[in-house]
This record gives C-alpha cells, structure tokens and sequence, in this order.
C-alpha cells in the first residue's frame, strides 16, 4: 500500500504544479484509450487527444490548483491492476481570463472555490511503476453536498443539534 500512497503523493504534487505534461506521465499512454470522468465535465474522456486538450486547458484556466487525497483504500485486481479509491479534496484559483474550452468566458474567472470528491482509481503495473489507467470523480448527491455544506456553516459557537 505504501508504493500507491506514494504514487498518489507524487500525482498530487504534478496537479499543484499544474502541468499537464507531468500529470501525463503517471497515465499507461500505451493504453489505446484513456477513461477519465472529471466532475466538471459533461461527459468521459475515452481519447488522448481530448484528454491530453483538457489538461492543456486547465494550465491557464487554472492560476494555482491544489489537491489532497485521503483515506486511500486498494482493492488486487489480479497481479498488475489495483483499484483504488480515495477522498479527494481539491481547490482552484481561477486565472482572472480565465474561459472554457469552447472559448467563450467563465462565470468564476478570477475567483477560487473548493470542494470534496469520491475518486476511484485503476492502476497497472508497468515495468515496476504504477501508471494510471482509469480515474473517476464524483461529489456527493447535490442534496447531500449542500446539506453538508450548511451543517458545515454554523458559526463557531451556535449551540449544535
């Protein structure tokens, strides 16, 4: 479990540099197809070049990103494959032009915001080293997310239920 945490450390420190070339390269790109389902998108990327396009845009849509995984759980899916999943904590400051792939602007440009995602992951192991071969993630129903964020909201203080 130690060389997932690991890798997952080091994957964390790629997206807070927010470079898509290093991101790249934990993905098995000798996979014919990518399969990434990133919460903010319609939709899943089962293409390179549109993935590869996704993390492209994000370096100046995005002016600092950071992410933070926790309680990370592996599951052996035979000897090469892990699957795992994690709690994802992300935010995200938004670079003042910043606009959406299709080009036209972005309603938050300039502002930051944060949130809290399920990820499940599938790694491979190739030629010793983890590569990612699969991500999924997933915020709570909205119902759940937004109660969460109002119990989250009570002044310090307040008497609690």
């Amino acid at each position: 479990m130690q060389k997932i945490e690991d890798f997952f450390a080091q994957y964390r420190q790629a997206w807070n540099l927010n470079a898509a070339e290093q991101i790249e390269s934990f993905w098995d790109t000798e996979e014919p197809a990518p399969f990434y389902k990133a919460e903010e998108v319609d939709g899943v990327f089962n293409d390179w070049n549109d993935l590869r396009a996704y993390w492209n845009h994000n370096e100046g849509f995005n002016d600092a990103i950071e992410l933070t995984f926790s309680g990370l759980r592996s599951q052996p899916l035979g000897t090469e494959r892990q699957l795992v999943s994690m709690r994802m904590r992300w935010e995200i400051k938004f670079s003042a032009d910043a606009k959406l792939m299709d080009g036209s602007p972005f309603g938050w440009a300039g502002q930051s915001m944060g949130g809290d995602n399920h990820v499940i992951a599938l790694l491979k192991e190739t030629s010793g080293a983890w590569k990612l071969n699969a991500w999924i993630e997933a915020p709570n129903a909205p119902i759940t997310y937004i109660a969460d964020l109002y119990l989250k909201n009570v002044r310090s203080g307040f008497p609690k239920g």
